[in-house]
């Protein structure tokens, strides 16, 4: 295999490793959904293609940018998941387009399953000009989510499904820059005619009065550090009434505002305990540093969420 390509398939049980194991990509996640996280991760690529596929096996809310310096596609697996993407609603017949380092915000569900591709500017250009087409960038004219012609993405969908079976079943061998360049250059056509040819494209909904709100209270929350934020503090920094601040944090994250600023502060306890030393920590520290004052509270609302105690996630320190 020639060394500046690489190749990756793993299962995954804390989130923080997945980020650090998904290559060029800058992610961060934060859990929803209480229980044990699991996912598996299909990566191959070089510094110009990036082909992926993506599984997550609880709910999560997903952030940081795509690969650098490419132009990233993305695609659902199974054509009946919904997510929340960059305050759009994803469904199977849509084509998703990251700008190079683009921002990635996503509420994911405990289905989430999708292909990503990541190609140049300048192989993408090569195409739009093969089909006697505007460049790239001018024939997307900055939309981000395209519905496409359903039958022909389902053959895309087929294609990549194939690509994936050919890269776990074969040799060594199949995993060449080779084969790397052959199927950028086939995925790079064949996302060029879908957006070409697509129906339309699909833009953001006009932001309404709760999803201001929210996006108050979110930033309100970040800033407390691992301060406790009170209800009437956020409906304060929100301008909005609690009623307001509930349908807006049920609507995007399924749970109310007390609930989700309890999982934010064990989220990051979370993520410091797996980066802590275990021989230099005390795990009552960590918590009073995010607000959490009673250590049995504290260890019973960890389990909840992810499945393990602060102790166990200490010792697993990556």
């Amino acid at each position: 295999m020639a060394e500046r390509t690489f190749f990756l398939h793993q299962h995954i049980n804390d989130f923080d490793e997945f980020c650090s194991n998904a290559r060029h990509w800058d992610m961060e996640y934060r859990q929803l959904e209480a229980g044990q996280f699991f996912s598996e991760l299909l990566m191959f690529g070089d510094p110009t293609i990036l082909f992926a596929r993506a599984q997550l096996h609880r709910s999560m809310i997903q952030q940081g940018s795509s690969p650098q310096g490419l132009i990233t596609f993305a695609l659902l697996v199974n054509p009946e998941i919904k997510m929340r993407w960059r305050n759009i609603d994803i469904s199977g017949d849509m084509l998703m387009i990251f700008p190079p380092g683009g921002e990635l915000h996503c509420i994911n569900q405990s289905d989430f399953d999708v292909f990503t591709l990541s190609l140049s500017e300048k192989k993408l250009n090569q195409w739009c000009s093969a089909l006697e087409l505007p460049e790239f960038n001018a024939l997307r004219k900055e939309n981000e989510v395209f519905r496409c012609h359903s039958a022909k993405l389902t053959a895309l969908r087929k294609r990549l499904l194939s690509i994936e079976q050919a890269l776990l079943t074969g040799t060594g061998a199949i995993r060449s820059l080779h084969y790397l360049e052959q199927i950028g250059q086939e995925i790079a056509a064949s996302v060029v005619g879908l957006i070409s040819e697509s129906y339309q494209p699909i833009n953001r909904k006009p932001l309404r009065k709760r999803d201001n709100a929210l996006k108050l209270a979110e930033s309100y929350i970040l800033e407390s550090g691992g301060a406790v934020v009170t209800i009437p503090e956020l409906c304060t920094a929100a301008h909005a009434s609690q009623r307001t601040l509930e349908y807006a944090f049920r609507e995007s994250y399924g749970c109310t505002p007390k609930a989700y600023t309890l999982i934010y502060r064990l989220n990051n306890a979370h993520k410091q305990l797996r980066h802590a030393e275990p021989s230099a920590t005390h795990i009552s520290d960590i918590a009073q540093q995010h607000g959490f004052w009673h250590m049995g509270q504290f260890c019973a609302d960890y389990k909840k969420l992810f499945a393990m105690l602060p102790s166990e996630t200490l010792k697993r320190k990556i």
